[in-house]
């Protein structure tokens, strides 16, 4: 997506007026004019966000209105979505302290409440969207009894198991969501440390023992603007080493304003502020 501001036209703005309606902003109609309205509300967007009020849609903001803009991810929820993931999501805000009401896989008003205050206590964006960083965040508390992940499955609880296979030491690449041969490869390679049956397959016993991996061991954290890894490791009483084995990369100086890292929770942490 382009870079957007007042005075822009066209369909990228109009797929940005549709995202911020979703989100719960009003920028006006959604008729692809980027004017005072949308302006506004993209300014609120940003606000809400910690990221500089400038009223542009550049590469951060979008990252954080795609949420809104994708139909096509079903694990990408929100007001209005229903089904398995919904219940799972609404079973796992229940766990964590934040009742969503009713379990009934609709996600409404009080699901959005609940996974707002969720995302508040975790420290991401309170938009009320389950997107990739508040599934991670919220990962501790999914019930994983009846789950079962093998080769070709796609979403966000293969890239759950994808950070909690990298976290125990077996790297399955990147947390891309595919369940690939690198993936297969990484949980046979656990299973087969562990002792229980290598077939590759992501079931109950599997998840049993992945579970001091996804414990409150694990945060999620959003790279602000100035940060490096030197300095989240200080921020966070980690080391450099453990955040790359946490996030790999071809390059390891190489972070970028907007990219959700996962971070090692340690007890000497100090949240500084934004």
């Amino acid at each position: 997506m382009r870079i957007l501001q007042r005075g822009d036209t066209g369909s990228d703005v109009r797929t940005a007026q549709t995202a911020l309606i979703r989100a719960g902003y009003d920028p006006g109609a959604a008729n692809g004019v980027f004017g005072a309205a949308t302006e506004r509300a993209v300014m609120q967007f940003q606000r809400v966000l910690g990221a500089t009020r400038d009223g542009i849609i550049g590469p951060v903001t979008w990252q954080f209105l795609e949420p809104f803009s994708l139909e096509s991810n079903p694990d990408v929820l929100r007001r209005g979505s229903r089904g398995v993931m919904v219940r799972r999501l609404q079973e796992a805000l229940e766990a964590s302290g934040n009742s969503p009401g009713r379990i009934d896989g609709l996600f409404g008003t009080k699901t959005q409440a609940a996974l707002r205050a969720f995302q508040r206590s975790a420290m991401l964006a309170q938009t009320g969207v389950a997107d990739r960083a508040t599934w991670l965040a919220i990962a501790p508390y999914i019930d994983y009894s009846d789950v079962y992940l093998r080769r070709g499955d796609r979403g966000m609880l293969v890239t759950i198991l994808q950070t909690a296979l990298t976290s125990a030491g077996f790297s399955p690449g990147q947390a891309d969501g595919i369940f690939g041969s690198r993936t297969f490869n990484a949980v046979t390679a656990f299973q087969r440390a562990n002792r229980i049956t290598a077939d590759g397959i992501a079931g109950p016993r599997t998840w049993a023992l992945l579970k001091p991996y996804l414990s409150g061991e694990l945060m999620t954290y959003v790279v602000r603007r100035g940060d490096t890894l030197s300095s989240i490791a200080r921020r966070f009483n980690t080391t450099v080493e453990e955040l790359l084995r946490l996030n790999p990369r071809e390059d390891p100086d190489l972070i970028f304003v907007g990219e959700t890292l996962l971070i090692p929770v340690s007890k000497g942490w100090k949240d500084q502020g934004s």
